[in-house]
């Protein structure tokens, strides 16, 4: 049987290093090509038989329904099967999809397992390959496995937590957070920042939502956002997020009414009350979005609001 080859599209590196790795993992045998934008990814279908696609929607010049149609009407291209990976779910666009021929629709965050079942009904589907010879999960703190949804440590020392969130551009930029009492308030098992100096009343600078790639989601008060991160606070209802988990933040542009979907992860949450039934749960979203019409509705926003 002829090697599998599969295109992963995405223009935040950042997510297309992910799907490789969950990609990898189940099909180590496959020959993996990746695109920057939906124009990189027709260069290469030109170029090479490529015979399962994983591909962003919002991207560029050239976007993912874009390259779909481009495909479903090339006769090479017709029934290749295509995911169509994207933080836009909402109904009118599931159906422009499927209007146009996708194989399968997955919604951003999801988790890993999410993400891996329905790779897996799909290669299975059209080219009956079954995944094979995938590495165990390390007990370690596997963070590119963390952000796909993957089970977070039970129980991690406060080093290894902080040593972590550092790897994925933590502590190192972004605003600073809102101290509260830091000898319980870590509600992910690890220790506060020690730099987290505490501040008086701030005031909020708008709202935003975001949903977690394990199914819930929130309303945020945002406490301080600029382009690598966003502080905010909500009041807990049901489980909370694991820490690493990806998530995606809508936030919109009161003015313009522009919205942007920005693709991120949880980089740390703190209980704002000092008993482990808090209520009121502070948050930090580190951004892994690099779509520029994304970030530049993200700056005006931030330009109105600061």
């Amino acid at each position: 049987m002829a090697q599998l080859n599969i295109l992963v599209v995405d223009d935040a590196a950042f997510i297309r290093d992910l799907v490789k790795k969950a990609v990898r993992d189940t099909y180590p045998a496959a020959g993996i090509h990746e695109a920057i934008d939906g124009r990189k990814a027709i260069s290469i279908m030109n170029g090479a038989n490529i015979n399962l696609v994983l591909c962003d929607w919002e991207m560029p010049e050239v976007s993912g329904i874009e390259v779909l149609e481009w495909m479903r009407a090339d006769e090479r291209y017709k029934s290749v099967p295509f995911m169509m990976i994207t933080s836009r779910g909402e109904r009118d666009h599931v159906i422009k999809a499927v209007q146009a021929g996708v194989s399968e629709y997955i919604g951003k965050p999801f988790t890993r397992d999410n993400f891996v079942a329905k790779l897996s009904k799909l290669v299975f589907k059209h080219h009956k390959i079954r995944p094979g010879g995938a590495k165990p999960q390390s007990s370690t703190n596997d963070s590119a496995s963390l952000l796909t949804g993957g089970s977070a440590p039970v129980k991690k020392p406060a080093a290894d937590l902080g040593g972590a969130s550092v790897l994925m551009g933590g502590a190192a930029a972004g605003p600073k957070v809102q101290g509260g009492n830091d000898a319980a308030s870590v509600l992910m098992g690890g220790a506060a920042p020690q730099e987290a100096p505490a501040k008086s009343a701030v005031k909020a600078r708008g709202l935003a939502s975001v949903r977690f790639g394990s199914g819930g989601q929130a309303k945020l008060v945002i406490k301080d956002i600029n382009l690598q991160e966003l502080i905010g606070v909500f009041r807990r209802d049901g489980s909370l997020p694991a820490l690493l988990e990806p998530a995606v933040l809508d936030i919109v542009d009161q003015e313009s009414g522009d919205v942007a979907r920005i693709n991120g992860y949880v980089r740390m949450m703190q209980a704002q009350e000092p008993h482990p039934d808090a209520e009121t749960i502070q948050m930090i979203i580190r951004y892994v979005d690099d779509d520029e019409e994304k970030l530049a509705t993200l700056s005006r926003f931030i330009a109105r609001v600061r």
